[in-house]
């Protein structure tokens, strides 16, 4: 939140009227001080008027110092006393000594007050020392025995006066003016620290704020990755897409679209807001439109900001009337845009990169969830397919096997013997477990105790373990079975090649063949005839 910097009241005149304030109550403080030791000097020599006059002074100067008095009362009243001891100093004592308390009266007024004061109080001086020079001429003033200074004495003394208060009030306003120049130069160069800081307050706190905003968003965004890799059917995966996005991120509202084999149309498969769920399974067609934002996504593979700003390139969807900012972002499968995920926003250039940076990834795990959940579906459609393909073939293969072979065994005390369909004893009573392979029952193993105790679950659980091997033993064994016919047959195969192949002649050839072909299968006869039977005299036939 941006803070209103207040208007400050200049930092030179502050500063300066402080020191001034200071400076005064430190000289009142040491006069008071002073004073007392003057007191105890002059007292005792001086005449009654002058002992009233220093009292006098003494206890103006004391009364101010302890007293809550104004800046200016306390300014004046000491130049006031100082300018009175310089006078009295003139007066009784010699020009120089006045001259000394005039100096220091004005010295004081240019630093207390402004240039109009201090001009003033170096006018005072020249005029009393004027008046002293006068009365000192007329003889009214005397200065020990001598009855009066000359002229040009004077004149050098009040020359000296002037020349030495005219430097010292330049020197002061000088002093004054690098004072004033060096105070504002600060003030203005802490009023651009304070400024400068105000704007690195508020960019911190803009950015605490976006940072802030940026992990809740983030962290949502985990949240979603992690509930969508959850799903395991496509309508409840775009379901689950939509309203997370609008209601863990922020936005009013998020539809995605699926697109057809043709990239032509784009059905909205979910929708977060009321408006969008009226619209879910209608077709959108993809126009070769540069203002169509799903042209644009579609055909660039890549993401689209609009926003109500842009005249130029924001379409209004009437279907949601309050979007003032559009997010449209690829799902996209090995280059290939399967859907669009649409986020809608009520305020004006609500995203930016940082958004697209943020919801993209979001997006293409959603597209790798689908293409995951279809290839499981057709995965499980396929392992059902093989799987009752298999067990339609297990069931032809023993069906087939058990026509040729003694199909039971029994155990009697005489031994293993075959059982035959019609010699086969009642079944009842006993334990039937069947043999199952692949889901297919290929037989059963049946039990029957010599009492009639009835059989434990253990026993079952038991039995039932020894048919699944004997189960895979049968398996095994027609496998082993089967490899040695097929190995047996390609050993005929290879050994009659081998024969036939000897030689070129054609009567040989045939000959030879014949000869194998009645070894191999142990034949009366085995004739090859070769050509058609309007030729059939023309051309030779062999017989073995």
């Amino acid at each position: 939140m941006n803070r209103t910097t207040q208007p400050q009241p200049s930092t030179n005149s502050v500063n300066y009227k402080s020191w001034r304030e200071g400076f005064v109550t430190a000289i009142l403080r040491i006069a008071s001080i002073l004073g007392i030791a003057v007191l105890a000097i002059v007292f005792p020599n001086a005449a009654i008027a002058s002992r009233i006059f220093f009292v006098v002074l003494y206890v103006i100067l004391l009364a101010i110092t302890v007293a809550p008095v104004k800046y200016s009362v306390r300014a004046l009243i000491l130049l006031s006393t100082i300018f009175a001891i310089g006078v009295y100093s003139m007066l009784t004592l010699n020009p120089f000594g006045g001259s000394i308390f005039f100096i220091a009266f004005i010295t004081l007024a240019a630093l207390l007050f402004d240039q109009r004061i201090d001009i003033v109080s170096m006018a005072m001086g020249i005029l009393a020392l004027a008046a002293a020079a006068i009365l000192n001429y007329f003889g009214v003033l005397r200065y020990g025995t001598q009855a009066s200074a000359a002229p040009a004495q004077w004149a050098g003394y009040g020359i000296v006066f002037t020349a030495t208060s005219v430097a010292l009030i330049i020197a002061i306003n000088q002093f004054k003016k690098e004072y004033a120049d060096a105070a504002k130069g600060m003030q203005n160069t802490f009023q651009t620290l304070a400024n400068e800081r105000e704007q690195w307050e508020n960019r911190f706190l803009e950015r605490t704020s976006d940072l802030e905003l940026r992990d809740t968003q983030t962290h949502s965004a985990a949240l979603i990755s992690k509930a969508l890799t959850e799903m395991q059917d496509i309508p409840d995966l775009v379901e689950l897409t939509a309203r997370l996005i609008s209601d863990q991120i922020g936005y009013y509202h998020a539809g995605l679209y699926l697109l057809d084999e043709r990239h032509k149309n784009a059905f909205l498969q979910a929708s977060s807001s009321a408006a969008g769920k009226q619209l879910i399974g209608q077709g959108f067609p993809i126009e070769p439109d540069r203002l169509n934002p799903f042209n644009q996504v579609v055909q660039q593979n890549r993401p689209c900001l609009v926003s109500d700003a842009e005249n130029a390139n924001f379409v209004r969807d009437i279907n949601f009337p309050l979007t003032r900012s559009r997010m449209i972002l690829p799902l996209t499968i090995r280059n290939d845009v399967i859907g669009i995920l649409d986020v809608h926003s009520e305020q004006l250039q609500s995203f930016t990169l940082r958004d697209v940076e943020m919801i993209q990834p979001l997006a293409d795990l959603v597209a790798v969830s689908i293409d995951n959940i279809r290839l499981m579906n057709q995965t499980r459609n396929l392992a059902r397919q093989l799987e009752a393909s298999s067990s339609a073939q297990i069931r032809q293969t023993w069906t087939k096997l058990t026509s040729r072979r003694k199909s039971s065994y029994q155990y009697t005390p005489a031994g293993v013997r075959p059982i035959f369909t019609g010699n086969r004893s009642d079944q009842t009573g006993g334990l039937l477990v069947p043999l199952v392979l692949h889901g297919q029952n290929i037989g059963q193993i049946t039990l029957k105790r010599k009492s009639a105790a009835p059989w434990s679950e253990r026993e079952r659980i038991l039995v039932e373990k020894v048919a699944t091997q004997v189960t895979l033993a049968l398996e095994n064994s027609r496998l082993v079975d089967e490899t040695q016919k097929s190995a047996l047959r390609d050993k005929v195969i290879a050994n009659t090649s081998a024969r036939v192949r000897q030689t070129l002649d054609v009567e040989s050839v045939l000959r030879t063949a014949a000869t194998e072909l009645r070894r191999v299968f142990d034949l009366k006869e085995a004739e090859i005839s070769i050509g058609t039977d309007q030729v059939e005299n023309a051309i030779p036939s062999e017989k073995a």
